[in-house]
C-alpha cells in the first residue's frame, strides 16, 4: 500500500460501525489504498459511492464521458440537473460528500494504450466498470503487465458478473490468473449488444457494483485475496453462482499492450451434426463466459452450467441433464477440459439411470470451434 496520513478522528467516527466489523487496522489499509476506478457510469457510480463511504482514501477515476438523461436509471451518483456536466467532476462531487477527507483524482479521459500502463502502475487495485471489449481487454493487459490486482465486471439485462484477476510476474507464483486465462481473445465490438439496445434492469448495475466494491474491499484488507473467482448473478428470479478459474499453462502473458498472440489451436472440431440436426450440442460454461463467447445461432446450443449441475443431487442430476440431452449429443465447454471430465464423470450416472445418451466431447471447446 501507498502510504498516506493516518485516519483523523473524524473518519474515525464516520466508519465507526466498520470498525467494530472489521478492527482499526483493515480500516487505516483502506485509508491508505490507492484505487482505479475505469469508467463513471453504471457500474462505476456504484462502485466509487460504495468505496468512498467505506473510507477508500485515494480514488482515481477516469471517464471521457457527460451525463446524459438516460444514464440517470441506473447512474445513481447524478441527477437531472447534472445533464451535460462531465461524469467524473460530479461523481467526484458526491464522493466528496459522503468522505470529506478522500482524495479523487479525475480524469476526463478515455483510457488508451497512451496512459493505462502509467495511470494502473500508481494504484493498488484496479476496478473496470467499462463498457466496452476494447477496453476490458486493455485494462487486463495493462494490469497483467504491472501485476496490478483487477476487479472486472459485465451487467446487460437482469444479468451480471464480477471476477477477481491477479497476474504477472509479482504474484506470489509468478504467474497468477487472469482474464485472458477465462477469455483468451478479444471479442469484436458486434458479438454481445450492449445496453442501448438490449436493455438493462437499472437495480442490477448496483448489486453488481456493490459485488465489486466488496471484493476491493476485501482484497485491501487481506480478508479475502483469492485470484480466479468468477460469480455470475441473475436478477429475475435471483440467483448467484460463483466458480473457480485456473491459469492456462499454454498461454504466454501478457508482457506488452497490443503484443498478445493467441496460442496456436487446434483446428476446429467437425460439428456439421448438430448443424444438420442429428445431434444436439450442450454448453456446460459458466453464464459469464457464454455471454461473452456465445455460440452462432447455427448451433442452437443448449446451456447447462456445470456449477447447476453440482448443486444437485446424483437422482436429481439425471433428471435434468435428461431434460437437455439428445439420444446424440456434443458436450462443450471453452477449452476441452471440462467437457471431458463431464463425459466421464456423467456417462456413467446416466446408464445407472437407465438415460440413453451418447455423448461426445468437443476436443478444444468454444475456443477451437468458432
Amino acid at each position: 500500500m501507498r502510504c498516506s496520513k493516518a485516519v483523523d478522528e473524524l473518519e474515525h467516527k464516520r466508519t465507526a460501525r466498520q470498525v467494530i466489523l472489521m478492527g482499526a487496522a483493515a480500516q487505516n489499509k483502506l485509508h491508505q489504498a490507492r484505487v482505479l476506478i475505469v469508467g463513471a457510469g453504471g457500474l462505476g457510480c456504484p462502485i466509487l459511492q460504495q468505496l468512498a463511504a467505506a473510507g477508500v482514501g485515494h480514488v482515481v477515476l477516469i471517464d471521457d464521458d457527460s451525463v446524459d438523461i438516460t444514464n440517470i436509471h441506473r447512474q445513481i451518483l447524478f441527477g437531472a440537473q447534472d445533464v451535460g456536466k462531465p461524469k467524473v467532476e460530479v461523481a467526484a462531487h458526491r464522493a466528496r460528500a459522503l468522505q470529506p477527507g478522500i482524495n479523487v483524482e479525475t480524469h476526463r479521459a478515455r483510457l488508451d494504450n497512451s496512459n493505462a500502463l502509467e495511470l494502473i502502475s500508481q494504484v493498488d487495485l484496479v476496478l473496470d466498470g467499462s463498457d466496452s471489449f476494447a477496453t476490458k481487454y486493455l485494462v487486463a493487459d495493462a494490469c497483467e503487465i504491472t501485476s496490478t490486482p483487477l476487479v472486472w465486471g459485465t451487467v446487460l439485462r437482469f444479468h451480471g458478473d464480477v471476477a477477481v484477476w491477479h497476474s504477472g510476474p509479482t504474484t506470489p507464483d509468478g504467474r497468477g490468473v487472469g482474464l485472458r486465462d477465462l477469455f483468451p481473445t478479444q471479442l469484436p465490438a458486434d458479438a454481445v449488444p450492449d445496453c442501448a439496445t438490449a436493455g438493462v434492469l437499472g437495480v442490477t448495475t448496483s448489486v453488481v457494483g456493490g459485488l465489486m466494491a466488496t471484493a476491493a474491499i476485501g482484497w485491501i484488507t487481506g480478508r479475502s485475496q483469492e485470484a480466479g473467482l468468477v460469480s455470475a448473478y441473475d436478477a429475475l428470479p435471483p440467483s448467484l453462482r460463483t466458480f473457480r478459474v485456473a491459469a492456462d499453462p499454454a498461454r504466454t502473458p501478457v508482457t506488452r499492450l497490443g503484443s498478445y498472440q493467441h496460442p496456436t489451436c487446434q483446428v476446429g472440431p467437425d460439428l456439421s451434426e448438430v448443424v444438420d440436426g442429428r445431434a444436439a450440442l450442450l454448453d456446460i460454461r459458466e453464464p459469464a463466459e457464454v455471454t461473452l463467447k456465445p455460440w452462432p445461432e447455427k448451433y442452437a446450443a443448449k446451456v447447462l452450467p456445470l456449477s447447476e449441475l453440482d448443486a444437485l443431487p446424483p437422482q436429481e442430476q439425471a433428471q435434468r441433464l435428461a431434460q437437455v440431452l439428445a439420444p446424440r449429443t456434443y458436450v462443450a465447454c471453452a477449452g476441452g477440459k471440462r467437457s471431458a471430465a463431464f463425459i466421464e464423470r456423467f456417462a456413467p450416472l446416466l446408464k445407472e439411470h437407465g438415460i440413453s445418451a451418447d455423448l461426445l466431447d468437443v476436443p478444444g471447446g468454444a475456443n477451437a470451434a468458432f
